[in-house]
């Protein structure tokens, strides 16, 4: 299992890498700081949604639209 430094560093190399492929040229520090930080907010977001929705349908609280 990588430490979580690991997996920063190896996301950030994922990125980079992605970003090389859509601009065509080295992406800059702040680029891919920039995305880095975009990906782990939208992480979260859509991870904290679906736990919390998980959580409410054992509850059975669901919104009834």
């Amino acid at each position: 299992m990588p430490l979580p430094e690991q997996k920063k560093k190896l996301l950030k190399a994922k990125i980079s890498i992605a970003l090389l492929d859509e601009l065509g040229r080295k992406p800059t520090n702040e680029e891919v700081e920039k995305f880095f930080l975009f990906a782990r907010v939208l992480y979260k977001a859509i991870l904290g949604l679906h736990f919390e929705r998980q959580k409410q349908k054992k509850r059975e609280q669901l919104a009834i639209y």
